[in-house]
């Protein structure tokens, strides 16, 4: 059974340039880091809330890490699930006829991992963990604070799709992922949407209302996969505030259903088109 999204894969140049901006301006602490030679990267894991982001630094010119550094320029990666059984996930993705990388378990950073293929899930490159030792995680979710506001967990990521309704069945086939109702139309943003909560975090499933709307171009350079990263604060105007003074502007915006809403130009975030959130 899948518990919870585990992390957000990000793929960036240097893990030291990326702590600057993940670390030092939103706070998170640093969980663990480590090499992982098999893989060909250096790696941290940095907690928020039950999730955690993971960065991902290719040490090797031929590694999938470094040709998607190469191509895309770093960004959003891949979605890593939890289980208490990660052997049996992938053997049921495979008796599924899911289209997997790993035909066996292997170690990793998260724990016991294994990764699908991402035509298998709308070109998104889905992680399986089983965590070792769920202690340093609890461990550290408290030091940062004493500041203007906190990241307090993974709100939500954002899957661009071409076919909405098509994405959904394919979410529930392979996770067990049922919507939390019915798709709605965002004019004001150009999407339909619906959400699939896990836990305390959601996936959001867009596609594209118009040839013009963000999403549409997103995926017509990019083709479908992960879009946008949204995590929630505590107090939104001093995340605002704390970004200024790095010189780094946030786009604020009104949502109807959510109030303000933040969004970071991925030149800041190391290709990441991230959102903040403050959940009233």
């Amino acid at each position: 059974m899948l518990k919870k999204i585990h992390h957000i894969g990000i793929v960036v140049r240097k893990l030291e340039e990326a702590f600057e901006f993940y670390k030092d301006t939103l706070g998170l602490p640093l969980g663990k880091m480590a090499t992982v030679q098999d893989q060909g990267v250096k790696a941290a894991l940095l907690p928020i809330g039950e999730s955690e982001i993971e960065l991902l630094e290719p040490i090797t010119p031929d590694s999938g890490v470094a040709r998607f550094l190469e191509k895309k320029g770093g960004g959003l990666h891949h979605l890593c699930f939890e289980t208490d059984n990660v052997e049996a996930e992938l053997q049921g993705a495979k008796d599924k006829g899911i289209r997997v990388i790993d035909q066996k378990t292997r170690p990793g950073l998260a724990g016991i991992i294994a990764f699908l293929h991402p035509q298998a899930c709308c070109s998104v490159l889905v992680e399986y963990a089983q965590p070792v030792d769920h202690s340093e995680h609890a461990s550290l979710l408290g030091e940062a604070r004493n500041r203007r506001f906190t990241a307090k967990r993974l709100d939500h990521v954002v899957v661009a799709v071409n076919d909405l309704e098509g994405a959904v069945a394919t979410f529930g086939k392979n996770f067990g992922l049922t919507r939390e109702g019915p798709a709605q139309d965002v004019p004001g943003l150009g999407i339909r949407n619906t959400f699939l909560p896990i836990s305390d975090s959601k996936i959001e499933i867009v596609e594209p209302l118009g040839e013009k709307s963000p999403i549409a171009q997103f995926i017509g350079k990019n083709g479908e996969g992960m879009y946008l990263l949204s995590l929630d604060v505590d107090y939104l105007p001093g995340a605002v505030q704390t970004l200024a003074e790095k010189g780094i502007k946030a786009n604020v915006v009104q949502s109807p259903t959510s109030g303000d809403i933040a969004f970071i130009s991925p030149k800041h975030t190391h290709g990441v088109l991230l959102q903040l959130i403050s959940r009233r």
